[in-house]
C-alpha cells in the first residue's frame, strides 16, 4: 500500500512539473510580459483632449477614459491581469477621439503579453492619430 501511494504521488507530480516547466521555459525564452496595455503620447506643440476606448472581441467596452495631454506629455495604462498572464493573443478595437470629434481613429489590434498598443498624436500630419503596436 505504501508503494502504491508513492507511485500515485509520483504520477501526480509529473504533470505538475511539466506544466510548471513549460511556463518557466516560455518566461526564460521570451522574457517577462510588458506592463502597459497602451501608451498615449502627445507629440504636438498644443494641448489636446484625447478619449480612448478599448473594446474586446464581443464589442464590449473594457476601458474608457479621457485625457488632457499637454505638449510632450504621455500616459499609459496597465494591462489587465488576464492578458498579462495569458499565452494567447486577443483582439481589441481601439477607438481614439481627438478634441471632441475633430479627428477619430478606429483600429483593430491583436495584443498578447509581449505587446503594447501605442497611440501618438501628431496634429500637423495628414492623420493626426497614429496607432501602432510595440512587441518585445
Amino acid at each position: 500500500m505504501r508503494n502504491f501511494r508513492k507511485l500515485l504521488l509520483f504520477l501526480l507530480f509529473i504533470p505538475l512539473a511539466a506544466i510548471a516547466g513549460y511556463y518557466l521555459l516560455i518566461f526564460l525564452l521570451a522574457g517577462p510580459a510588458l506592463d502597459n496595455f497602451f501608451e498615449l503620447k502627445n507629440y504636438d506643440a498644443g494641448t489636446h483632449e484625447v478619449s480612448v476606448e478599448i473594446l474586446d472581441y464581443d464589442n464590449k467596452s473594457v476601458f474608457k477614459e479621457t485625457y488632457k495631454l499637454h505638449p510632450d506629455e504621455s500616459v499609459s495604462r496597465t494591462k489587465p491581469f488576464s492578458l498579462r498572464n495569458s499565452l494567447e493573443s486577443r483582439e481589441y478595437t481601439l477607438r481614439v477621439v481627438l478634441d471632441n470629434g475633430v479627428a477619430e481613429e478606429n483600429t483593430s489590434v491583436s495584443l498578447d503579453r509581449w505587446s503594447t498598443a501605442t497611440i501618438d498624436v501628431y496634429w500637423d500630419y495628414e492623420a493626426p492619430i497614429m496607432i501602432g503596436i510595440v512587441t518585445v
